[in-house]
């Protein structure tokens, strides 16, 4: 009976099936974010501190190490993309790149938190050339895995399915990140506690504490590395690249590097896509990264900066599932314009909340998680809309150039938000390593938890608006995909290229019986029919007839439909 049912199914119910993601495929793709994604979280939070504190490095050499290997991204982004456009194995286009990339990042985050005894221009070129291998390797894995999503399947909301769990995942790597390397690195290192005991905000390093927050710094990072390979084996066991979708890009003609960068950089369905990104973006890392010191030095919420943190992370997480429905009834663009909107006020609410107020804090910090979740979940997913519309316009497939540039816009907005941070904490009058800041640092913190979010917001949304592909169109390329598709098909089944599986089922069987065919003509030659059958010349070949019809052959010959019996009855006519 399951044999007949699944012989019945036609080649679209099979395509259907086949563009359904289990659970399991969708959480082990989740669950990649809790390698290089999750490293890179971690290295932006604690790096700038670590090698100032603690390698010793002047502050100089560490802001010229982190703004090159920001520069250093892009050109890497751009060799990334071109390397695995040009990819094409046996386990895939980017599984080989997933897995590669995820088992070097391993000892290079590992020994970017060793402190070598070099001297400080040993330490810089050390850490230089560490920090730029890990911005290689972090882009080589982030690309095709984030690509990925292009291969798991054809159907967009599939696809948003994905992103969603990989969106979710972003955050839980975030909070696990921040968890297991910050209660680490506080259980090592007793530095932490010096605010405590100091009033001038001055104090004496010794060597023990440095070699304590050392220690702790590198059990940090081990714990991080084995999180990082159990995620690395759950996308490589875990997850399906289909290799028909694969096969499609493969046989896709090529065309110059430089123009197909070209042609998706003034796409401009992909531009208003990049804006959105960046804007969104970089308000959002300007509200994290401002968030820790804000409610410090503006709230005087020091015991709560943690807590503020958790709350935020866990209400993003929380939220998520929520954006993901408004989507399904209202669309991407619809819901993101709501969310982003209902940010200005919260936004503007941060320049005004009285500090040490325990009860307006926490509710705007979970409105603002609510909110957060759009432009975490929603510019990935309108990503793959860019790259369905612009092969729906132009016939090409260039999934990993347009992802490459969505992550340039990313890191770029990264960059940006760091470094408008320290400006204006510069401009500001902030003292490193004083627990006590001047009054100027509460308000230049507030004007960049408010004014600048706001201002990007307001960029964002009218690159939104223009934003042209509605759920609408969304459908409409999802239709055309859908027939150029069969029309691909069509044609290699009329050049021989591609057979549906009855198709192919029916030539098997035509095969056979021609081979059957050929030992009944040799049969039949070495056959005395006067003398073995007793045939008369003037044989009634009905009754020979007959006889074929009361033959089983299915059973007998593997044959089932007329066109066999057909062949056969020729066959033993030419031979009579």
């Amino acid at each position: 009976m399951a044999a007949d049912e699944k012989s019945a199914m036609t080649p679209d119910d099979d395509a259907k099936v086949k563009q359904k993601l289990t659970l399991r495929e969708k959480l082990c793709y989740g669950v990649g974010m809790l390698t290089g994604p999750m490293m890179i979280d971690v290295l932006g939070i604690y790096c700038n501190v670590f090698l100032v504190e603690v390698a010793q490095i002047p502050p100089l050499f560490v802001s010229a190490i982190v703004f090159t290997s920001r520069f250093w991204d892009v050109i890497a982004n751009l060799i990334v993309a071109k390397l695995i456009d040009k990819t094409n194995t046996r386990w895939g286009r980017m599984m080989p790149w997933v897995l590669g990339a995820g088992i070097i990042l391993v000892p290079v985050y590992f020994l970017l938190w060793y402190v070598p005894d070099f001297g400080t221009n040993g330490k810089v070129t050390y850490y230089f050339v560490l920090y730029l291998a890990m911005v290689l390797l972090q882009t080589s894995h982030n690309v095709p895995y984030r690509t990925l999503a292009m291969y798991m399947s054809e159907d967009p909301k599939e696809r948003d399915a994905a992103t969603l769990f990989r969106s979710l995942f972003e955050m839980v790597a975030i909070v696990a990140g921040v968890a297991i390397h910050g209660q680490i690195v506080a259980a090592f290192d007793p530095r932490l506690e010096q605010c405590k005991n100091i009033t001038n905000g001055n104090s004496t390093i010794t060597v023990h504490s440095l070699e304590k927050a050392e220690t702790g710094y590198l059990v940090a990072a081990g714990s991080l590395c084995g999180v990082a390979v159990l995620a690395t084996a759950a996308v490589v066991f875990g997850v399906r690249e289909r290799k028909d979708i694969v096969q499609e890009h493969t046989d896709a003609p090529s065309e110059p590097f430089l123009k197909s960068m070209k042609e998706a950089i003034t796409f401009r369905p992909n531009v208003d896509c990049l804006v959105v990104s960046f804007c969104f973006e970089m308000a959002m890392l300007t509200l994290e990264g401002t968030s820790a010191l804000f409610v410090q030095y503006s709230l005087d919420l020091v015991d709560h900066v943690q807590n503020v943190l958790l709350v935020f992370v866990i209400s993003v997480v929380f939220f998520m599932p929520v954006i993901d429905i408004l989507v399904e009834k209202f669309g991407k663009r619809k819901t993101f314009m709501g969310s982003s909107l209902a940010s200005i006020p919260l936004y503007i609410a941060c320049q005004f909340l009285p500090a040490r107020s325990v009860a307006a804090t926490y509710p705007v910090v979970i409105l603002l998680g609510f909110i957060g979740a759009s432009p975490v979940f929603i510019p990935w997913t309108m990503v793959t809309d860019v790259v369905d519309d612009y092969r729906v316009k132009t016939g090409k497939q260039l999934d990993t150039i347009f992802f490459s540039l969505s992550l340039f816009a990313f890191r770029l907005a990264a960059a940006l938000a760091l470094g408008l941070t320290a400006i204006a904490l510069k401009i500001g009058g902030y003292i490193t390593g004083y627990c006590v800041q001047p009054a100027e640092v509460g308000f230049t913190l507030r004007l960049l938890m408010s004014v600048v979010p706001t201002g990007l917001t307001l960029i964002g949304l009218v690159f939104l608006w223009r934003y042209p592909i509605t759920t609408e169109r969304q459908q409409r390329n999802k239709a055309a995909l859908e027939e150029m598709k069969k029309a691909k098909n069509k044609e290699e089944f009329r050049n021989g290229d591609l057979l549906p599986n009855d198709e192919k089922q029916q030539k098997q069987r035509l095969l056979q019986v021609n081979s059957i065919i050929d030992d009944i003509d040799e049969s039949a030659r070495e056959t005395d029919y006067d003398a073995d059958f007793a045939l008369s010349s003037d044989l009634d070949l009905s009754q020979l007839e007959d006889s074929a019809r009361d033959t089983d052959y299915e059973t007998d010959f593997g044959l089932a439909s007329d066109a066999d019996l057909t062949l056969l009855k020729d066959c033993k006519e030419t031979t009579l």
